[in-house]
């Protein structure tokens, strides 16, 4: 459901077994305040509840829930995330916008900028963080060769 769930897939240089890299992905995920993490064979989904005190410049703010899969040959990081809650957020504001001023071009034009402008802002974040965790995957790999 483009623009509201948003797919990263990263190709993955590591011997790792599965275990390993779910365990490091698991701690970035504790690390970062994620409240409720369930872990399977080949997925961690995670949920973002809207009052955990995380603040809403955290990286994870936007983020209602999301997925990171690694498929079996694990070569491929796949991560997903929900920004439905951000959503219906910038609707609900756009909306009492739009009514105070009695003109629905205003409450249009303040969704698009609230919202295009979150939704950009976490495309970019998000796009960081995937490429952080992968390096920490790449760098923990390498570490394991040297021992």
């Amino acid at each position: 459901m483009f623009p509201l769930i948003i797919k990263y897939r990263r190709e993955l240089s590591t011997n790792s077994d599965a275990k390993q890299i779910f365990d490091i992905i698991e701690k970035e995920l504790v690390r970062l305040k994620i409240d409720n993490i369930k872990r399977s064979d080949s997925a961690i989904n995670f949920e973002n509840p809207f009052f955990n005190g995380q603040g809403r410049w955290h990286l994870m703010a936007p983020v209602d829930k999301g997925y990171l899969k690694i498929p079996r040959h694990l070569k491929t990081l796949e991560y997903s995330f929900s920004l439905i809650r951000t959503f219906y957020i910038a609707l609900a504001i756009s909306l009492f916008f739009g009514l105070v001023s009695q003109s629905y071009w205003l409450g249009i034009v303040f969704f698009c900028w609230f919202f295009g402008m979150n939704w950009i802002i976490t495309l970019i974040r998000q796009n960081l963080f995937i490429d952080k965790l992968k390096g920490k995957l790449t760098e923990i790999d390498s570490t394991h060769n040297n021992i």
